[in-house]
């Protein structure tokens, strides 16, 4: 495989719409850890109050899991040049190439955001545990692999308003449906951060989680969704490729 999305990856880490989201979550952070601290004098160590974890890890949840569905779906507006349709119009590489380059650059970005945001996390120590943080972040990677893989999907439908519509409707269906089905809470993502941060005694929902048993079956569901979408992404872009060489 040609390694083009290495540089689709540094374009995200330097282009200005990129960076302006990333500066504005970082604001929102800072503007809500400011207004939460319990000590007036700023004390790093007096810094704890109950449920705070669970503040940050929907903050971060909501963020990055949202901005990768949109990212790979190609309707944030940095993404003019390196749009799924785009590259199959313009360029030589395969067609798996081209999904499993967008993939994995959007994959790349998630992880780069987990890096600049770890020293705040750490700052701030709203765990007090690393491990937890660690955790989180891992939890927010797997999530992020079923709307991502939906959001390639999205990305070969040529309407644009199909394409935003299809993207929202994934996205707050796996925010959603757990509370409309709390039977099948572990098979969708926020459920994974509810269950982290023990949300049941703030939130009332029910999070009972047994990871041995649960978080393979998760995993299993969720790769499940990416390669159903990468398969059918797949065809559609045989067929839209086929269609233009014609």
């Amino acid at each position: 495989m040609r390694f083009w999305w290495l540089t689709e990856f540094k374009f995200k880490i330097n282009d200005r719409k990129y960076m302006k989201t990333e500066f504005t979550y970082f604001f929102i952070l800072l503007l809500l850890a400011l207004i939460l601290w319990p000590s007036k004098t700023l004390d790093v160590n007096k810094y704890y109050i109950p449920d705070l974890f669970l503040i940050f890890s929907l903050s971060h949840f909501f963020f990055i899991t949202y901005l990768s569905s949109l990212i790979s779906s190609g309707n944030l507006l940095a993404e003019k040049e390196f749009k799924t349709l785009s590259l199959v119009r313009y360029s030589d590489f395969s067609i798996v190439n081209i999904l499993l380059g967008r993939f994995l650059s959007t994959l790349l970005y998630i992880l780069y955001l987990f890096i600049i945001l770890f020293p705040f996390n750490l700052i701030i120590s709203f765990t007090g545990s690393t491990n937890k943080i660690l955790i989180l972040y891992l939890l927010i990677l797997i999530d992020s692999i079923p709307l991502i893989g939906l959001g390639l999907l999205w990305s070969t439908l040529i309407n644009p308003a199909l394409n935003w519509f299809s993207h929202w409707i994934s996205y707050l269906a796996f925010i959603i449906i757990p509370f409309i089905f709390p039977s099948t809470f572990f098979f969708f993502p926020l459920n994974n951060i509810l269950w982290l941060v023990g949300a049941e005694n703030v939130l009332y929902v029910s999070v009972n989680f047994n990871p041995s048993k649960h978080l393979p079956v998760i995993i299993l569901f969720y790769l499940l969704i990416f390669l159903i979408s990468i398969l059918i992404a797949q065809k559609r872009l045989k067929y839209y490729r086929g269609e233009k060489n014609k």
